[in-house]
């Protein structure tokens, strides 16, 4: 090295590896593997790297916490309230930590209206992983390439993803609609994000077999929306004796915009939603449950050790309540 102490950055470089990398396989930490480890540290040894002990308690996180391993759970969602009004989030966030269990690793949750096209300056200092929701496309893959990176739901080609069988839940919840006699069915969708668009494709897949029309309008997985969007079909089809709501949130609006227009539910309107949230569970609401804790767990336990198979897809069930 010329004369010159090595560096964390030399050692990098030489193994071919980035210099986060480099410095949890000397440390010996989670992350990195056996073989992994063994190269960086002969690599390390090679050029003479001596780590500095004040560095080398700061990884381990000897030192002060604030330097602690981070995961960021990166959240697009244009609804201000989402955090306080979806409890998907703090289902993520539970199944997130109890995979972290008691390792030195902190979880920070970021919410933004809509995905950058590429992580900004703030990620010249990229956490140890990202837990993407609702970021696909070029925004995806971008990510993907700063950090280790899973995604809950399809993202961008190659990035690594876990993700409810939602087609297989629209599918569920439309053979219940129909084989329970109801025949003028509405559905309330949720926006073009790919689980969305896998439940509507699982429901409608139904529909179209019992060559049923069904009288359907888009929503966000915000009750106002499904509110006004439920008053819409109302008005549309004054008989409606059913509706799918792509999500718990979106059942609450439509659970309301059918009370106020005097319509009992499920005597005149059958509801079933998708989540088996908490919300299912107090308003009595036919839901498709998903296992979002297992999900998320799931995604974090590959962002700790990449060399686990991909978590892939995970089985949904309808749960039968009193809307139905």
């Amino acid at each position: 090295m010329d004369g010159k102490r090595a560096t964390l950055a030399d050692v990098a470089r030489v193994a071919g590896v980035s210099r986060a990398t480099a410095s949890r396989a000397i440390n010996g930490m989670y992350g990195t593997s056996e073989t992994m480890r063994d190269h960086v540290r002969a690599v390390a040894a090679r050029l003479g790297f001596e780590p500095h002990t004040v560095a080398r308690a700061l990884a381990t996180g000897k030192a002060s916490a604030a330097r602690r391993e981070r995961i960021e759970v990166l959240i697009v969602d244009p609804d201000p309230a989402a955090m306080s009004a979806k409890p998907f989030y703090g289902r993520v966030l539970t199944g997130a930590m109890r995979a972290l269990g008691d390792q030195d690793i902190s979880l920070e949750v970021r919410r933004v209206a809509e995905a950058p096209a590429a992580p900004g300056t703030r990620d010249d200092d990229p956490p140890f992983g990202r837990l993407l929701i609702n970021v696909s496309g070029p925004a995806g893959a971008a990510y993907a390439r700063r950090s280790r990176t899973v995604a809950l739901g399809r993202s961008a080609p190659g990035v690594t993803f876990v993700a409810p069988d939602n087609d297989s839940g629209g599918y569920q919840a439309a053979m219940h609609l129909v084989s329970t006699g109801r025949q003028r069915i509405g559905a309330v969708f949720g926006p073009p994000t790919p689980c969305a668009l896998e439940r509507r494709a699982g429901f409608l897949r139904v529909m179209a077999g019992a060559a049923q029309t069904v009288v359907a309008a888009d929503g966000d997985f915000t009750r106002a929306r499904a509110y006004a969007a439920t008053v819409e079909l109302l008005a549309r089809e004054p008989r409606l004796d059913a509706v799918f709501a792509a999500c718990d949130v979106t059942a609450m609006g439509v659970l309301q915009a059918l009370r106020e227009a005097g319509r009992r539910v499920p005597h005149d309107v059958a509801v079933v939603g998708f989540d088996g949230s908490t919300l299912a569970e107090a308003a009595d609401l036919s839901s498709v449950y998903m296992p979002v804790e297992d999900e998320a767990a799931s995604a974090i336990h590959h962002l700790l050790d990449p060399a686990l198979p991909a978590p892939g897809r995970l089985p949904t069930t309808l749960t039968v309540r009193g809307s139905s």
